[in-house]
């Protein structure tokens, strides 16, 4: 083999090993690596958007059991709920009731609440605005 040759195989292994190990960027991932899927799935585990949509998936699952004692629907079905928001500490369900003046708002809010608390596994506050509820088109 030629000296000079030789010489140059040997540089260019020495520069490799200086620079280290070859980077593991998106193609590895792409290409199935344990190690990288890994770790993308435990950051999406632990996402707060993603936290607090299933949250919201249970809160609004388990409402479905709440009951206008008039109607005899869910809060849902009568579109009583109008959002649910997430802080750190609790979540807020905002409402409407039926009427100004439901002689069961009370009793909807402490079960709304009891349920929410249960499937969100946190405090929860309920709030009642003052908007004014519409009956959903299949109900009319």
């Amino acid at each position: 083999m030629d000296p000079v040759r030789a010489t140059r195989d040997i540089d260019r292994a020495e520069r490799s090993a200086d620079r280290g190990p070859e980077p593991r960027g998106l193609g590895a991932a792409v290409k199935g690596d344990p190690v990288t899927e890994e770790k993308v799935t435990d950051e999406k585990k632990t996402t707060p958007v993603v936290a607090e949509a299933e949250k919201q998936e249970k809160i609004l699952n388990a409402l479905q059991s709440v009951l206008d004692p008039e109607i005899g629907l869910s809060v849902i079905d009568l579109d009583l709920i109008r959002e649910v928001v997430f802080t750190p500490e609790e979540a807020e369900i905002k409402m409407v009731l039926t009427t100004p003046f439901c002689p069961y708002g009370p009793m909807l809010i402490n079960q709304i609440q009891s349920a929410s608390e249960t499937a969100a596994e946190m405090p929860v506050k309920v709030t009642v605005l003052p908007d004014r509820w519409e009956a959903p088109p299949w109900l009319r």
